[in-house]
């Protein structure tokens, strides 16, 4: 095993043991941390998360005992966007570094995920409730009891659920339906998971597919059963040319009950998958 392969899978052991971690435990920003540092294994994740419990203390020392929840998001706007100088990088959305969180927290740019992630991290550092929002194609926050759904991508601003509706259809047009569903709360490990799936998106469309691969590696470690995840991960391995360890992974997709629906094309994927290996040997 290389040393880039060894590396690879202590980022796996180590992000699927946070995830085995009841919900409740679960530090997003470590999480996001340990997936960066698949991307730099000299990562210290203590250092970042020391300047978000500083962040947290600057904003908390000039709360007081505020309680009006409109007046702790100003707060935290305030430190974050006019202090602090966070922004969306949207003429450079596809960049790799907006995903990793450590870039960002430098950089004071990023994705709405991970704003997000840093807007989440600071609040439950501050006790104030706030959970992640899995629109599709826009990531948000909001209050879990009031229903105040904040953009950190855009400056920490309020939306309606009009709002939230116009983005999504700005991100994806007419080709996913808004439901209201779409701004119930979401958990950590499917905030974790989808920071994996932007990721390895970003690194499949520029073509990097051992970069995608490691990526669908570490979501593996954390849902290893994921018939969908073996599916991805065979795709890759097809573009590699390690065909055998593609072989395997459309087993293990087709081998699922109920059989999925597309296992007539997967099975005929596996025939000249198979019939090439023979060749090849």
């Amino acid at each position: 095993m290389s040393e880039s392969e060894h590396h690879a899978q202590q980022v796996q052991t180590r992000l699927a043991e946070l995830m085995r971690q009841p919900e409740e435990r679960i530090g997003l920003a470590e999480a996001a941390l340990v997936i960066a540092s698949g991307e730099y294994p000299a990562l210290d994740p203590a250092l970042y998360l020391r300047r978000l419990d500083s962040m947290a203390s600057t904003v908390a020392s000039r709360l007081g005992g505020e309680t009006d929840s409109f007046r702790i998001i100003e707060q935290i706007n305030h430190f974050l966007y006019e202090e602090e100088g966070f922004f969306g990088n949207a003429k450079e959305y596809y960049d790799p570094r907006n995903s990793f969180l450590n870039d960002v927290m430098d950089r004071k740019i990023g994705i709405p995920i991970t704003l997000s992630t840093i807007y989440l991290e600071v609040s439950e550092r501050l006790g104030f409730p706030l959970v992640g929002v899995g629109l599709p194609g826009h990531f948000l926050v909001k209050h879990p009891y009031f229903q105040i759904i904040i953009d950190p991508f855009e400056q920490g601003r309020l939306l309606s659920e009009t709002d939230c509706r116009s983005r999504m259809e700005q991100v994806l047009g007419d080709s996913v339906e808004f439901h209201p569903s779409f701004l119930d709360a979401v958990g950590k490990r499917h905030i974790v998971l989808r920071m994996l799936n932007n990721l390895r998106a970003v690194y499949f469309n520029a073509r990097q597919y051992r970069k995608a691969l490691d990526v669908t590696g570490l979501s593996l470690a954390v849902q290893p059963d994921s018939p969908e995840e073996h599916k991805q991960r065979a795709g890759l391995l097809l573009h590699l040319g390690r065909y055998a360890e593609a072989l395997s992974d459309l087993n293990f997709y087709l081998e699922q009950t109920p059989p999925p629906d597309d296992a007539d094309e997967v099975r005929e994927t596996l025939a000249k998958l198979r019939r090439t290996l023979a060749q090849m040997n």
